[in-house]
């Protein structure tokens, strides 16, 4: 019988660890599905653009796999977006590109004045019209690449042809291979954005109530400024699927701009927090309102991927009592025993939090609306 090598050989530890490291791979793989599935996408699209390119025998049929792997985005809406930008700026170059080039070919001698003035006239078009930032690169190519043997109306045809083919190729890479919606990025960009408020919301609650914490607040609001001006971007890219009657999800206007105003209120509190609060009887109370809050900020939240409704009564009560701790502060003479900067913080933060917990009820009401439209 053949000896069996001891279990603490070299041989043995290196399948261990290899078993190790294969499985920690597959985690982390699958933690990454939608980079994967965005890879199995752009795959896909550059195969059937390079083949339907051949197909029709495009004379520069890479520039078809090119625009196939720019333009598939993490969505279908970006997608249409990179798609017609893409052909906008090539249809304006290529025809531009045209009329240099005929040009150049009338007045051979002339053609680094044609090459300048024809790349300002398409820059300066590109930075009022970012949507025509291609349009340089395809005139230029046009007259200084590999198309200046052809007639410069072909060369401009086939380059259109040529983007044509990878931008409808990225549409259906999207549209067929694991779609994804810009209204599920909405909503992500949503739950992000309330989670970094409710974040806030409960740190200031702590801190009202004397706990310890290492929140970086001023880089929280950096995170969530970045966070609003990604979900701007989704909201424009769901727009785009909407007119293309390739989604029929919606997400009213008005939900972006009440999550503005839910973190202006909390930036305000933010302020009157910067400092102890000079109002003893009000300090706990504020903390229960602000956690709150936070729990009803995160409830409606969770409503727009099917979660339950918030609980309205209890955020109603956690307000009321914070109201009565108010009026008792005012009837006791609380406020006027505080000097001019305390007694502002107070109402400042009075006013702040009145505001926040109004928003709120419109921020429920707008995702109430999108849930609706959804179902």
């Amino acid at each position: 019988m053949a000896d069996h090598p001891p279990s603490d050989s070299p041989g043995h530890w290196r399948r261990f660890v290899g078993l190790g490291l294969s499985r920690a791979a597959l985690a982390k793989a699958a933690g990454r599905q939608t980079e994967l599935r965005h890879a199995v996408r752009v795959s896909a699209a550059v195969l059937a653009a390079y083949a339907l390119a051949t197909l029709l025998r495009l004379p520069q049929g890479y520039w078809a796999v090119f625009t196939a792997v720019i333009v598939v985005q993490s969505s279908l809406g970006a997608t249409i977006t990179a798609s017609i930008e893409r052909l906008m700026g090539t249809a304006v170059g290529a025809v531009v590109g045209a009329g240099a080039a005929m040009l150049h070919v009338r007045f051979p001698e002339a053609g680094g004045p044609i090459l300048a003035i024809t790349a300002a006239l398409l820059a300066f078009m590109a930075a009022v019209r970012p949507a025509f930032k291609v349009a340089p690169v395809t005139a230029v190519i046009m007259l200084i690449g590999t198309t200046t043997h052809m007639d410069p109306l072909v060369a401009a045809f086939l380059r259109v042809a040529e983007i044509t083919v990878g931008s409808v190729v990225g549409i259906a890479a999207t549209l067929l291979i694991f779609p994804a919606r810009a209204h599920a990025s909405v909503v992500e960009s949503v739950d992000k954005v309330t989670s970094l408020l409710a974040d806030l919301l409960e740190h200031y609650a702590r801190k009202l109530r004397g706990g310890e914490t290492e929140f970086d607040a001023r880089a929280h609001y950096d995170d969530t400024l970045a966070a609003l001006a990604k979900l701007q971007t989704a909201m424009a890219e769901a727009e785009r699927e909407n007119a293309s009657k390739l989604s029929d999800h919606s997400v009213t206007d008005a939900l972006p701009r009440t999550l503005w105003r839910l973190r202006n209120d909390c930036a305000q509190i933010g302020r009157a927090l910067r400092e102890t609060l000079p109002a003893p009887g009000l300090t706990l109370q504020s903390a229960a309102m602000l956690s709150a809050c936070a729990g009803f900020l995160r409830a409606c939240a969770a409503q727009l991927v099917g979660g339950a409704r918030p609980n309205r009564l209890a955020f109603a009560e956690a307000h009321q009592a914070f109201q009565t701790a108010v009026e008792t502060l005012r009837e006791t003479g609380g406020t006027r025993a505080l000097g001019f900067d305390d007694a502002a913080r107070v109402f400042g933060l009075v006013f702040a939090v009145e505001n926040l917990f109004g928003n709120l009820g419109d921020f429920e009401e707008r995702v109430e609306e999108t849930a609706g439209k959804r179902g």
